[in-house]
């Protein structure tokens, strides 16, 4: 992709399901946003929050690119037993995942816990219902088993990932208000919310 990225080629993404079908085309950045993602672009240390919604209501209204789901999603939450301090507890975390190979899509925290989803195409969990469910996979048992030195453990399964993408999201006002008022009026309960930029 890196290639395709520097060449500035539009990329066509097309649905395996309907193969016949337009697709989608992803054209190239502008120059500053591809001396960016080159690696020529140095990020300033502070940046003013009110210039750039400004900047997003001078354009005009945007919209969001897409909005994806990802299923098989495991959430795993852990609640500090507060032996120690918010950094130490997060450090605690971050170790064991990296110990047991684990590697999480998303993660929301606040001083005292975290709540972090983990998909995978290979079951890690098998039985049905709250009460039936085992954990077959060595990695996410070890891991558990770690992590309740840190705080108490719970698992939620049969979770989704839904993100909504676009550029300059962080400047649309009102669209994130959009989705979850969307959500709620089809009796879709949120169990965490992390948003972040990505290349």
């Amino acid at each position: 992709m890196e290639q395709v990225i520097r060449a500035r080629i539009p990329i066509r993404i097309k649905n395996v399901m309907n193969p016949k079908g337009n697709g989608t085309i992803i054209f190239p950045d502008s120059t500053a946003d591809l001396e960016r993602i080159a690696g020529g672009y140095e990020s300033k240390l502070f940046r003013s929050r009110s210039a750039s919604v400004l900047s997003a209501q001078l354009q005009g209204p945007k919209r969001p690119t897409a909005v994806t789901i990802k299923h098989n999603i495991l959430v795993i939450n852990v609640h500090s037993n507060k032996r120690s301090l918010s950094h130490g507890f997060f450090a605690g975390i971050f170790s064991v995942l990296d110990r047991w190979r684990l590697s999480i899509d998303l993660i929301s925290t606040s001083e005292v816990h975290v709540s972090m989803a983990l998909h995978s195409e290979l079951p890690l969990l098998n039985g049905i219902g709250r009460d039936e469910y085992q954990i077959i996979d060595e990695d996410l048992r070890g891991a558990i088993e770690d992590l309740r030195k840190y705080g108490a453990v719970d698992i939620i399964p049969e979770m989704a990932i839904l993100s909504l993408v676009g550029k300059q999201m962080k400047n649309m006002v009102g669209v994130a208000g959009k989705m979850f008022s969307t959500l709620g009026e089809n009796n879709v309960n949120i169990e965490m919310i992390s948003q972040g930029e990505s290349l």
